[in-house]
Order: C-alpha cells, then sequence, then structure tokens
C-alpha cells in the first residue's frame, strides 16, 4: 500500500479517503483561458503525430499531459492511473497482487523506500526504510516516474528482478536480486506474552476491507483484555499507512466518546472535519497500551498514534515517525482510468501537523545498530561467501554455531562486534523461512515495551 511500489503500493505512502467517488456536478466548466491551452495541446498533439521523426501513439501523448498536469500540482501523492494501475490499486486494496514487496516514494530525485512488507521477498533480503533505489534492472531511477518503477519492479511470480540499493550506513551502493512471488498481505499478526501477561498485535498496513482488518483487530484486543492482560502493544513500525477510516475505526477502539481522533483541513486550512470517538461497544479502555513507531511508520499509523498519544491513552516508544500528514481521495475516471489527489491534510488532537516532521516518541528507543567499523566489515563481508559456507556446513542457530561462526570471523580478521555477528548469522539462517510474529533478542524497543508495561510510569520523553 501498494505507483505506492513499493511493490506493494498503497497510493504512495498515502491515506486513501473511504470516499471514492465525487459528484459529478463538482466537474468545472472550462475557462477562456483553459480552452485557449487546450486548443495548443490539439495543436501539438496534431504537430507530433504528422511531423515527428518517429510514429506515437495518440493515447501515450494524452496521457503524457494528463500526468503532467497532475505533476505540475508539485505533489508527490497526487498521481494519474492507467488502467492497468488502477486496476493494481484496487487489488491492493483487497491484499492480494504480486511483486517484491516494497512500499516506496519519489524523494529527492530517486525512488526512496519507505518500508518493506513482512514476509515478502524485499523483507527477506533485507532492505530497510530509507533505502534509496538507485536503479531497477540496470535502469537509473533519477529521471523515473514512480510509475515506470512499478511496471519495472511488478512481474510474473518466479521470476527475478535486481535493484541498486544506496544505505546511509553504508559508503558505496549495492545490488540485490528478488525474485518476485504473488503477495498476499497478512496484515495482523498477533501473539500473547503468557508469562508477562502483555498481548502483542502487529498491523502491516491499515488495508484489508475484504479481509474486515478493524473487525479482526478488535476481536484480538478484546481476547488480551478478556485474559486480563497487563498491557497491549500495537506494532506500527514500518506501517506505511493506508485508509483513513480504518484508522479512525481502531482509534476509536481505545477511546471514551467525544474525544478527538483527527481534524483535517481542506484549501485555504479551512477545517473539513473533525473526527471523535463513537459510543460504541465492545471499546477497551482499561488495559495500558504502548504503540511502536520507527522511521517507516507513516500517515494513518500516524493518526492512530497521534490520537492515542494525544488523549493519553498510550505511551509512543521507538523513533521518530516518517511524517506524511496529507489525505488523498481516490476519483473514478473515463475508461477505467482514475486519479488519486491530494485534497486536504490532518492534524491530530493537539492540534499539531506532522507533515514532513512525523509523530515523537514519548519515549526513544534505538534498534540495534552497527558502529562505523562493523558497517566497515560488514560491507567487506558481503562481498564474500564467508557467511553462506559457514551456513552450509553448519546449518542452524545454536550457541554452538554461534561460537564457531564468531571464531571464524576472528580467525579470517573480522574483529566484530559478537552482537552483530550473532544478528547476521540469525538472519541469514533465517532466509526463505516465515517470520515469527516477533524475536525479542534483536529488539530493544518490543522488550523496552514489555517493560514500560510490567513497571507503569507515566514517562516524559526521553531517550535511551
Amino acid at each position: 500500500m501498494k505507483n505506492k511500489e513499493r511493490y506493494i503500493w498503497i497510493s504512495l505512502v498515502a491515506i486513501l479517503s473511504c470516499s471514492l467517488f465525487q459528484p459529478i456536478d463538482r466537474v468545472k466548466a472550462i475557462s477562456t483561458e483553459g480552452e485557449k491551452y487546450l486548443q495548443i495541446l490539439h495543436e501539438v498533439v496534431g504537430f507530433i503525430e504528422t511531423d515527428f521523426v518517429e510514429s506515437v501513439e495518440e493515447k501515450n501523448l494524452y496521457a503524457g499531459a494528463i500526468k503532467g498536469i497532475v505533476a505540475s500540482l508539485g505533489d508527490p501523492h497526487s498521481r494519474f492511473m492507467s488502467e492497468d494501475e488502477f486496476k493494481h490499486l484496487q487489488e491492493e486494496t483487497r491484499g492480494s497482487f504480486g511483486g517484491v514487496g516494497l512500499e516506496v516514494t519519489h524523494s529527492e530525485g530517486s525512488i526512496l523506500v519507505i518500508s518493506p512488507y513482512d514476509d515478502t521477498p524485499a523483507m527477506k533480503a533485507g532492505i530497510q526504510p530509507q533505502d534509496r533505489i538507485l536503479e531497477i534492472s540496470g535502469k537509473s531511477t533519477e529521471k523515473m516516474s514512480i510509475e515506470d518503477a512499478v511496471k519495472l519492479m511488478r512481474g510474473p511470480a518466479g521470476t527475478n528482478v535486481t535493484i541498486k540499493i544506496k544505505r546511509k550506513s553504508t559508503k558505496d551502493p549495492f545490488p540485490l536480486t528478488l525474485t518476485r512471488e504473488l503477495i498476499k498481505i497478512q496484515y495482523l499478526k498477533s501473539a500473547y506474552l503468557e508469562n508477562e501477561k502483555v498481548g502483542y498485535i502487529r498491523l502491516s498496513q491499515f488495508m484489508g476491507r475484504e479481509n474486515n482488518t478493524g473487525g479482526e483487530f478488535k476481536r484480538i484486543v478484546q481476547e488480551f483484555a478478556a485474559k486480563d492482560a497487563l498491557g497491549i502493544i500495537i506494532d506500527l513500525r514500518s506501517n506505511p499507512g493506508g485508509l483513513l477510516d480504518l484508522a479512525i475505526e481502531l482509534s476509536d477502539i481505545f477511546l471514551r466518546p467525544e474525544l478527538d481522533i483527527v481534524s483535517v483541513k481542506g484549501r485555504g486550512e479551512k477545517l473539513v472535519r473533525v473526527y471523535k470517538s463513537q459510543d460504541n461497544q465492545g471499546k477497551v479502555l482499561d488495559v495500558p497500551i504502548v504503540v511502536l513507531l520507527n522511521a517507516g511508520s507513516a500517515s494513518a499509523s500516524e493518526i492512530l498514534a497521534g490520537a492515542l498519544q494525544d488523549n493519553r491513552r498510550a505511551i509512543i516508544v521507538g523513533n521518530q515517525s516518517f511524517g506524511k500528514g496529507s489525505v488523498q481521495n481516490i476519483y473514478n475516471l473515463p475508461y477505467k482510468t482514475g486519479i488519486a489527489l491530494t485534497i486536504q491534510k490532518y492534524y491530530t488532537p493537539s492540534g499539531v501537523s506532522i507533515h514532513k516532521k512525523g509523530i515523537t516518541p514519548d519515549v526513544v528507543v534505538n534498534q540495534i545498530t552497527p558502529d562505523n567499523d562493523d558497517k566497515t566489515l560488514i560491507e567487506k563481508l558481503s562481498k564474500t561467501t564467508i557467511l553462506q559456507t559457514f551456513i552450509k556446513d553448519n546449518p542452524g542457530y545454536t550457541e554452538k554455531n554461534i561460537k564457531a561462526f564468531q571464531d571464524l570471523l576472528n580467525k579470517k580478521g573480522y574483529k566484530m562486534n559478537k552482537t552483530i555477528s550473532r544478528f547476521l548469522l540469525k538472519k541469514e539462517n533465517a532466509i526463505g523461512e516465515k517470520s515469527p510474529v516477533y524475536d525479542r533478542e534483536f529488539d530493544p524497543q518490543l522488550n523496552k515495551a514489555i517493560e514500560i508495561l510490567l513497571n507503569p510510569i507515566n514517562p516524559k520523553p526521553t531517550s535511551m
């Protein structure tokens, strides 16, 4: 969610408004000035069709003109969709499509990864939020549109696509070859930590109308509450957003009636609507909540987190979120095409716009990251087959193999932090396997969330 390739590419990190159609009487009559430029457009098309050095298809000229109109708005989240692109978007809202499993946007002249999706080729290959895609199948993305990037990354399941990645933590770009799969997103994963009496629920995207994501989410948190859970962790890390109405629906579960969830403002910052919590049945009001965020948490994720944070209903743990604070509406156009248009900006209950800023956690906790020396060693190691050969000869993530791998690295001159070497070994062993619901070994953010729930506090913003 999810043009959004991502590969799963949902309207470019966009929040989709629940109103998908607009009455035809809203179409504005063409002005005299507009008629002039329409005449110029037809003249230009005529000259191109008769005199341009190569033959062209008329439909491509007009499609290009429409895309140019939308691009002139200077808004990366507004876009025209061809029949195929519009069809793909509709498939994504249903949760089934093909590709590599990436959510991307266009930023600073290249394709920027918002997040990979769970259990997809992109996630298994280790692609991270904020990675920049410099090339796709050998083609530079410097002047590539999102639409063209999507076309290149999509393809039949079982086929390969090679992309070149630039990552902040590495000196040089590096290639990755991904095998495309038919992507069926499992939007929700959950588990109950019996020893800690803590419920954990991960939402990968605010989508899934046909899968009743909202109803299933509510059922899970109600089950946690019925078990007298000491708290519930809502994991929105690397969740790029999705449907506005779903973000409101999920926020409502945890809030007493008549509290602000989000407000939206239109042109000229005119207030359009304030969404408030309703007097609904089945709310979960007394169980403490912790929400996990990171740099890949965007739009609808930020609405839910902002609503719970501003209403003092949840503690936010992790890193600053992405900062996507605008709302897109999807309009049907003739001949099965469509347009996504930014129509509003949203504000948290405290009246703050998070656009280009993001949600600031109450408790900042960084994930485990290698230092500069380890980054250099990892990059050097990636250019060898040392890790792959070791796993082939010593399969399994066991303490015996961990020690043997660390001894091998030391012998070959890789003086690497032991935590980092363990992580590399575990990650490589897990390639091709289904991801666990959670893994506490290398997840200080999750561990801090559990600690907070087991030792209730009212934290001021702090860092770890």
